[in-house]
């Protein structure tokens, strides 16, 4: 039986980690998102602060988020690099679930890599992520918008794909249907792709 990575993206505040999570833990294998920020920074010797921030540098500020001489090279450069390395490794340790930080993209010679896109309503976003902040975020929507812009930023610089585009993912979800119809979409999937029935 052949393995699969399941590589999720996804808008800001569409549950995406949520679903990767769930997912996760109903397939019984490991899950990283948070977890990977902890060996990103211990292979970069960047802070974990750094690291979850560098995703949100847009891509003018990217080359001068700071240098390290030493490496002569944009500490951005230096966070991609070692997470591009920590993904690689943890996806050759077996079946897993990575949220974020462009896994689609680092395992996209990977016959075994299943990437999704989670999707949702503007609508829906702003709900979750005023149950997320409450009254922290004065405009949601433009919040989100924000975010997503930033994210798209990064990824688009750092790859030769356009961010959210379909054409790069092999299953896209939207979580308007609900967390538990999403996971059970990617669960599908993953069987019939363990099974040998790929989906590309």
């Amino acid at each position: 039986m052949a393995g699969c990575i399941i590589t999720i993206s996804r808008e800001y505040g569409s549950g995406g980690r949520i679903i990767g999570q769930a997912l996760a833990e109903q397939l019984n294998i490991p899950f990283y998102d948070r977890g990977l920020v902890e060996m990103i920074s211990a292979k970069s010797g960047l802070s974990e602060k750094f690291i979850n921030e560098a995703e949100l540098y847009r891509e003018e500020a990217i080359k001068y988020a700071g240098y390290d001489v030493t490496l002569q090279m944009p500490l951005t450069h230096v966070v991609f690099h070692a997470e591009s390395e920590v993904i690689q490794k943890i996806a050759d340790e077996g079946d897993c679930v990575i949220v974020g930080r462009c896994a689609d993209y680092v395992l996209q010679n990977r016959k075994d890599a299943l990437n999704v896109f989670v999707y949702a309503s503007i609508e829906n976003r702003i709900e979750r992520v005023k149950k997320l902040y409450g009254d922290k975020v004065n405009n949601v929507k433009a919040f989100i918008k924000r975010y997503d812009k930033d994210r798209a930023a990064y990824y688009d610089y750092y790859t030769d794909k356009k961010w959210g585009d379909l054409r790069s993912y092999h299953l896209s979800v939207n979580s308007d249907m609900g967390i538990d119809s999403c996971v059970e979409i990617i669960k599908t999937a993953y069987n019939k792709w363990k099974d040998g029935v790929q989906l590309i």
